[in-house]
């Protein structure tokens, strides 16, 4: 999951919606400065069935769990022999937002089966995290792209329908039900 600015009310809002039964991991980059995401993972933590936890350092990754991107860097997933782990990794200048959206999505798309996969992108301002998963959806994975009606800022989603990348456009209130049905 991805998002920037609207983003902290959606992600509690949709993770308030998930079962605490859910069988795939959650990583979410949301633009935000370091001193931040620690209180965001705490508040989401909070207020949903999964467990969830700022990544600071190398994590193996859990099904069930959400992992939240540390800001002022970026995560990444990568393989520990055949264990799936997430990471921080510096902030660097190839990517213009942090925590990078569109490196988090490469990222899952060297280390996870694409067809295994779900990319959603929410609310925020420029195009982050859109170029990823179109190439997400174009090698298997599915695709939600929050709709211009309930995003704060369609930025970022709209990027994401603009390239043909989203497999479905939802509202806010219909994309915890998707990914639901999807895992």
């Amino acid at each position: 999951m991805g998002s920037s600015t609207g983003g902290p009310a959606l992600l509690s809002a949709l993770l308030s919606q998930f079962p605490a039964d859910f069988p795939a991991p959650v990583v979410i980059a949301q633009h935000m400065p370091a001193s931040f995401t620690g209180a965001l993972a705490q508040r989401l933590d909070a207020s949903c069935a999964l467990p969830v936890r700022e990544v600071t350092g190398l994590v193996p990754v859990q099904p069930g769990h959400v992992y939240v991107a540390r800001g002022d860097a970026d995560v990444v997933l990568g393989r520990r022999g055949e264990d799936l782990v997430v990471r921080p990794a510096p902030a660097g200048s190839a990517y213009r937002w942090h925590p990078s959206v569109d490196r988090l999505v490469a990222s899952a798309l060297e280390h996870v089966d694409p067809a295994r996969t779900v990319g959603v992108l929410l609310t925020g301002m420029g195009d982050d995290g859109a170029e990823q998963m179109a190439q997400l959806r174009s090698r298997g994975g599915r695709t939600v792209a929050e709709s211009e009606e309930s995003a704060v800022v369609w930025g970022m989603p709209g990027q994401l329908v603009a390239r043909g990348g989203a497999t479905r456009v939802l509202h806010s209130d219909q994309i915890a039900a998707q990914v639901v049905a999807w895992a």
